[in-house]
């Protein structure tokens, strides 16, 4: 499974509450080559990630961190892939969120998926 792979299955379970079967479908439809039990356990591994008494899976609320780190994840990838400085990641955040530069700057070097690198630029990891 790739970050990608990764990211498509955790982003359809924002939206909504998906079973093993749907999202298995998905990860096959993407090009993932996995079985049902694989993509379970991938489930049942990732962080936030719940299944209900139905068997069906959904994103639960996570670290408080973790909203604000999906949000300056959207906002570097609303970039298509161009260096950005951390102030207009700061400025494409919706509202409701007060950070600083600094804080971005942080969460993109401990996020996978983000780099930072020369003077304080961050883009999507390649």
């Amino acid at each position: 499974m790739t970050l990608r792979h990764a990211e498509d299955l955790l982003d359809a379970l924002k939206r909504k509450r998906l079973n093993l079967d749907e999202l298995h479908e998905r990860a096959r439809l993407s090009g993932l080559a996995w079985s049902p039990d694989q993509v379970e356990l991938f489930l049942l591994c990732a962080p936030s990630v719940e299944r209900d008494d139905s068997g069906s899976f959904r994103l639960g609320a996570g670290r408080p961190e973790d909203a604000l780190e999906a949000a300056i994840v959207d906002a570097v990838r609303s970039f298509a892939g161009k260096p950005i400085p951390a102030a207009q990641v700061r400025a494409r955040l919706p509202d409701g969120f007060v950070t600083t530069d600094e804080q971005i700057l942080a969460v993109a070097r401990r996020t996978a998926g983000l780099v930072v690198f020369g003077p304080n630029l961050i883009r999507i990891a390649q």
